[in-house]
């Protein structure tokens, strides 16, 4: 049986729909009943439970090997797709889904588990006394453009043997289908647990009828998509949230004299580029300990001009440009009233370096904007951080010994989720707790066997 929606292997009696995606178009198919699907669902769920936990990771692995070579000919054409929805370069992408797609393989599936569950194989039966059961069915509503953010949470619900509503993202609708092609050659079953499709946002009716069908929720999107998603699921529902969040990187002064100022300049600039700036694990501002952030920032310039040329930058439309533009009006002005303060730029939109010693108000977001700021010192810079607690989520750190460690823990007490090395910050592991929970334990109930005497019988599993 086959209850997947993506092209290729479409069920009977769902509405066609074509979603436009600037000059591209996704053609799918709407669910027309619900009811019908959410039994399909369950049937293929209880095809998927009997999978032993390493055959899901064993596939998983296995579409990874496939999708990891640049000329396969899926990724070929979902990468070229991407461009023309995302604007971002070809090469951007493929660098894209090269660091998300190695997260994926056998060795961090196994370990994400290990660490969350302490034995992957009490998503099987019982070990030890105990075992782990994944919800029937996941609701997923993915949104943003970020190539590849669906795999993850994909895999996870998947890795618990829960089938899957997937809401593609708008702003890139093509690789969650291709990705399911695949995974439907190498292990139907899993493909099968999966439907993908789409509704507006608007479209009460249809996110309504979905969450009918569902156990657990994962909600991505800004803070008022959340929120609206967040006010129709019941208590009976688990709910993950993934709404607007903010990365910051600090340098101090030792960091930056180990390293010389070029190589770290290096490490912003890759951190600025990657995605584009467009991932939410993307560095808004640097903080740099002040006697180091003009000569950082001079170099900055050169390395924002490489990475530039080694990896174009995407197209951006008139409403970016627009906000670009103004936000290095602005940069500039304070660069003509302070001598603190100035602005690198080519003539075109590729890529702009801003030095200040003031953070000024986050406005806009992405485009290859790197914002160094100056701060007398690291504690300094993590009270610049304090009024963005509420959104903050990854810090690149640059720092050595006890300041690290120091501000680290500061860093996590004030609401980061994820600390990294400049130069990192948009590779996060299979192993991270997105946004600061479980995101594997988080989806599974437990079930203890504890005062029976069988529990004494030497056999691992009880069911």
């Amino acid at each position: 049986m086959s209850v997947s929606w993506t092209p290729g292997w479409l069920t009977p009696g769902g509405v066609p729909f074509t979603l436009k995606s600037g000059p591209h178009e996704w053609r799918g198919v709407r669910p027309a009943d619900w009811a019908a699907v959410g039994d399909g669902l369950r049937t293929a769920q209880e095809d998927l439970r009997r999978l032993p936990v390493r055959r899901i990771v064993e596939a998983v692995d296995a579409v990874v090997d496939l999708w990891a070579k640049r000329d396969f000919t899926a990724r070929r054409a979902a990468v070229r797709d991407a461009a023309l929805v995302t604007g971002m370069s070809e090469e951007t992408i493929d660098r894209a889904l090269d660091a998300e797609l190695s997260t994926l393989r056998a060795e961090s599936l196994l370990a994400a588990l290990t660490r969350e569950l302490g034995d992957p194989e009490v998503l099987d039966g019982f070990r030890g006394g105990t075992t782990a059961i994944g919800p029937r069915t996941v609701l997923a509503v993915f949104s943003g453009n970020v190539p590849g953010l669906p795999a993850r949470s994909l895999v996870r619900a998947l890795l618990v043997k829960a089938s899957v509503i997937a809401k593609i993202p708008a702003k890139e609708p093509h690789f969650t289908a291709a990705f399911l092609r695949t995974l439907h050659d190498v292990e139907p079953v899993l493909a099968d647990a999966v439907v993908a499709t789409y509704w507006d946002r608007d479209d009460e009716a249809a996110l309504e009828a979905a969450l009918g069908q569902a156990d657990a929720v994962i909600a991505y999107g800004g803070d008022q998509a959340c929120a609206a998603i967040r006010a129709k699921v019941g208590p009976h529902q688990l709910y993950e949230e993934h709404g607007h969040k903010l990365s910051f990187g600090i340098v101090s002064a030792e960091y930056a004299a180990r390293l010389g100022a070029a190589e770290v300049a290096r490490r912003i600039a890759a951190d600025c580029s990657d995605f584009d700036q467009h991932a939410c694990l993307s560095p808004q501002v640097y903080l740099v300990q002040r006697e180091h952030a003009r000569e950082i920032a001079e170099h900055l310039a050169a390395a924002m001009r490489r990475e530039a040329r080694d990896r174009p930058p995407g197209t951006i439309d008139a409403q970016d440009a627009t906000v670009l533009q103004h936000r290095r009006l602005v940069a500039e002005w304070r660069a003509a009233t302070s001598d603190d303060s100035e602005v690198w730029s080519p003539d075109g939109l590729e890529w702009t370096v801003v030095l200040d010693d003031v953070l000024m108000p986050l406005s806009g977001a992405g485009n290859r904007v790197a914002r160094i700021v100056s701060v007398p010192d690291v504690a300094a810079a993590v009270d610049a951080m304090r009024p963005f607690a509420e959104h903050l989520q990854n810090v690149g750190l640059g720092a050595f010994g006890d300041e690290f460690r120091r501000t680290a823990r500061e860093l996590a007490v004030l609401g980061a989720s994820r600390v990294s090395a400049p130069g990192e910050m948009t590779k996060p592991s299979m192993v991270w707790r997105h946004d600061g929970q479980p995101r594997i334990a988080g989806l599974v109930r437990w079930c203890d066997v504890e005062l029976h005497p069988e529990l004494e019988r030497p056999q691992p599993h009880l069911g």
